[in-house]
């Protein structure tokens, strides 16, 4: 037997030597690892599922195709066997596409009602009309022939508050072709004449210019001038605020101490008045409060000038306090 070679090195050095071994063991094993990840990376880039085990790649898969690359067979019986006579391919809809359609399928609804006869407007339904001519309000309207979609009801409302007699408009829309319009008009409480036109003027002292071919109804009290009264503001073209309503109403009341279908009238200086059965002029200023103690104060002037036999031009009852008459115009 050789004798054993005496072991000649240090502590020391055989600590380095194990060091070098195992770090030379170490960078085999990642390497042997890494060669042994290749495949499985190849075959996953290629999209086949891969078989791996604890000793490596054991095999591959044969790679499937897609859902949307695989074909529908359609098989003939001939015989015993079967011939494929066609192959269609299976088509996948995603939600764009299921999108896409809905909204081409809508958009050809939508054009399909809006040239449907049943959808399209005729002739409007109108209500509460008197002045005014069903006809006029229905050619005001932009509807006829309209699909019931293209209209605003707001907006044909204010189309229809254009005539200087509609006080208040609504127009209503029912499907599928039915439109209903109702008007209020405004009732004149008295006409106002003057050298240039006429005006109607309603309870609420708003006047406005009448109807053609529209008379006067029969009752109400006129009031002539040569000019508008008091203060005047313009409520829209043609539509004028003239009188209070509180103004209006004390003419009412004046209307009903003047004999009957005698007119009033309107001076710019001495306010309203009107042409007594005695000859002479009769003014009750321009504050048209408290007509009755006028009216009554009135009667008693009237007749003490009856009794002294006076025929003045003018008799004024525009104070309470200080009434009084003139000879002369």
């Amino acid at each position: 037997m050789p004798r054993k070679r005496q072991d000649t090195l240090t502590r020391a050095e055989r600590i380095r030597r194990r060091r070098q071994q195992a770090s030379s063991g170490a960078a085999a094993s990642r390497k042997q690892k890494r060669s042994r990840a290749k495949p499985a990376t190849a075959a996953a880039a290629a999209g086949a599922p891969v078989v791996v085990s604890r000793y490596g790649v054991v095999g591959e898969a044969v790679a499937q195709p897609s859902a949307g690359r695989m074909r529908r067979q359609v098989r003939v019986a001939r015989d015993r066997n079967t011939e494929v006579v066609a192959s269609l391919p299976w088509v996948s809809l995603g939600t764009r596409w299921v999108s896409l359609g809905l909204s081409v399928l809508l958009f050809a609804v939508l054009v399909a009602l809006w040239y449907a006869p049943m959808f399209r407007v005729d002739v409007p339904e109108i209500h509460g009309v008197h002045s005014l001519d069903a006809g006029q309000v229905a050619d005001a309207l932009p509807v006829s022939q309209r699909p019931i979609f293209a209209l605003s009801p707001q907006e044909l409302a204010e189309k229809l508050e254009d005539f200087p007699i509609v006080r208040k408009a609504a127009v209503s829309v029912y499907f599928p072709n039915r439109v209903v319009v109702t008007v209020e008009e405004r009732q004149p409480a008295l006409v106002w004449q003057t050298t240039r036109r006429d005006w109607w003027v309603d309870a609420e002292g708003v006047a406005y210019t009448p109807p053609a071919d529209a008379t006067v109804p029969e009752g109400v009290l006129v009031v002539k001038a040569d000019e508008t009264p008091f203060s005047v503001s313009e409520v829209r073209p043609g539509v004028l605020q003239i009188l209070s309503p509180e103004q209006v109403k004390a003419l009412q009341t004046l209307g009903r101490y003047v004999p009957e279908g005698t007119p009033l009238v309107y001076h710019p200086f001495y306010g309203i008045g009107w042409q007594a059965e005695e000859g002479w002029r009769v003014y009750v200023g321009q504050n048209l409060t408290q007509m009755d103690k006028r009216m009554a104060l009135y009667q008693v002037v009237a007749t003490w000038l009856n009794e002294q036999d006076l025929h003045p031009a003018l008799v004024n009852m525009a104070s309470l306090k200080a009434p009084y008459y003139r000879m002369e115009p």
